[in-house]
């Protein structure tokens, strides 16, 4: 069966779910060879939330009463028949005529032999070890839980320290009395408790943007800064920073840290030379610092073969001893002045985004250790005497990019705690982890804000509460949308109990006749 699969908006697809039967219109070709009498909607790039039958699909032709993906470029027009929502929590299409349905950034046609189905995976329980499921089977027979992961550190701690059965006993019930003490009430309303915990504190921080952070010479953006630039999920920090640890063999070499400095840190033709222009005879003048080069380990060698890739028509190279010579052979005085500005800032070396590197001995550790301005992770994660594990960046969303959203979640819950402690201010790690939670479910980082989580959220009222009200009331009437009063916020705006807590019984009474 051939199946037609698009990335939208859960705003776009409760339209359609609304106004269905109706005709809809996207902004790519499909192929009119292509009988599809189904279509996938997702969100996410990985989750369907909507299943439609499909009428007729034809080219667009500026039709009305239509609902449209964007404004322009439309290309094809969908009759959507019927449209209903996926109710199941996970309906996970991972493998689709082998491929993966992360490739659906825009669209895709998925040729299925029969339904996907979900498989059920293997239970955790099976890949445990046997000393963990005995943890966890003590724990049970006394009617109580504990997550794997406490109980594998428990297993773990026995087996180290050699403890006794009596003493294990002892520890267990410690531990499950110390769990049942954090759990969490039902309807205990974990946001607003978490909100005040990172709110109180950061009220107090202090509005100082740069700290020297245990290195000379390196700024750092800490306090309110750094932390409002967390939650804003902002593309780039406004202080890039790496802190790159050497692999066993190089850390304690100071001249292999020394080198691999030199080697990362972004060198343009500005740093080891002189540049004059000459705009009566139409030439470049590039005058080689020796001094300069020594110190940047750079060769006059290396820099010609360099030069030659630089993207001007018709240039000649010549060289004498310390000088390089560029003419033009149709010299213009606006062409000249383009080739002067674009050699001002031509790299010849190093790693994009990595401005300077210093090299730092760690009287702990007793090893050497990089601290950069800029950051660069999967160029420098390809170096060779680096030790990926442990090389960190304070760049949320290049890690997310890099080596995932998993990653980029330690990266949030590790840098807001970081932040506050340097601030001398202490907060439950667990109120980060949510934050860091909510940034990161949907399977990228956004921001806490109108432009990410608050700007998506479900009910009407708790968007108008927050920023620009007027938009989204208008909005929600002209389309028609319900809000069911199930959150926070909007239950308040209309004066009911909030459903939280006590709110959150409802009693009902049967009289007797």
């Amino acid at each position: 069966m051939t199946t037609l699969a698009w990335k939208d908006t859960l705003k776009k697809v409760k339209e359609i779910i609304d106004k269905a039967p109706i005709g809809y219109c996207l902004d790519y070709e499909i192929p009119a060879e292509k009988s599809m009498k189904e279509a996938l909607i997702t969100v996410t790039g990985k989750t369907f939330v909507a299943k439609a039958k499909i009428s007729k699909i034809t080219p667009y032709k500026n039709e009305k009463n239509i609902l449209k993906k964007k404004k322009d470029k439309l290309k094809t027009l969908v009759m959507i028949e019927k449209i209903e929502e996926i109710q199941d929590d996970i309906v996970n299409y991972e493998e689709v005529n082998g491929e993966s349905i992360d490739k659906i950034l825009s669209f895709a046609i998925l040729t299925r032999k029969e339904e996907a189905k979900i498989e059920l995976r293997e239970p955790m329980e099976g890949k445990l070890s046997g000393e963990v499921k005995s943890v966890l089977r003590q724990v049970e027979k006394e009617g109580n839980s504990l997550p794997i992961k406490i109980a594998e550190q428990l297993a773990n701690a026995k087996k180290q320290y050699n403890i006794g059965e009596k003493d294990f006993d002892k520890l267990l019930k410690v531990t499950v009395e110390k769990y049942k003490e954090t759990e969490v009430d039902p309807f205990e309303a974990v946001g607003i408790v978490g909100a005040q915990s990172i709110g109180e504190p950061g009220t107090q921080m202090t509005m100082r943007t740069f700290h020297f952070a245990g290195v000379a010479e390196m700024d750092v953006t800490l306090g309110l800064p750094r932390l409002i630039e967390i939650v804003d999920a902002r593309k780039t920090p406004s202080t890039p920073s790496m802190t790159i640890y050497l692999s066993e063999k190089a850390k304690g070499d100071e001249d292999r840290a020394v080198g691999l400095a030199r080697s990362i840190e972004a060198t343009t033709l500005l740093d080891i030379a002189d540049i004059e222009v000459n705009t009566t005879e139409g030439f470049v003048l590039i005058m080689l610092d020796k001094q300069k080069m020594q110190e940047r380990g750079l060769k006059r060698e290396e820099i010609l073969p360099k030069l030659k890739k630089i993207r001007m028509q018709k240039t000649t190279i010549t060289e004498e001893e310390n000088e390089i010579k560029l003419s033009l052979d149709e010299p213009s005085f606006k062409k000249i002045y383009q080739l002067y500005e674009s050699l001002k800032t031509f790299q010849v070396k190093g790693l994009d985004g990595i401005r300077r590197a210093i090299v730092k001995f760690d009287q702990k550790a007793k090893e050497w250790v990089l601290y950069t301005q800029g950051s660069n992770l999967a160029g420098v994660l390809e170096l060779k005497d680096v030790d990926f594990a442990r090389t960190k960046t304070n760049d949320i969303i290049e890690i997310s990019q890099v080596l995932g959203v998993e990653a980029a979640r330690e990266a949030i819950i590790e840098e807001s705690t970081s932040t506050l402690h340097n601030a001398g201010l202490n907060t439950d790690i667990r109120h980060l982890m949510l934050v860091a939670d909510m940034m990161t479910f949907s399977g990228t980082v956004e921001a806490i804000g109108r432009h990410g989580i608050s700007g998506k959220k479900a009910s009407v009222l708790a968007r108008a509460a927050f920023e620009i009200t007027s938009k989204h009331l208008l909005n929600a009437g002209l389309i028609g949308e319900v809000d069911r009063l199930n959150g926070v916020a909007e239950n308040i705006i209309v004066g009911q109990p909030i459903t939280l807590g006590t709110g959150a019984v409802k009693l009902a009474y049967r009289r007797e006749e």
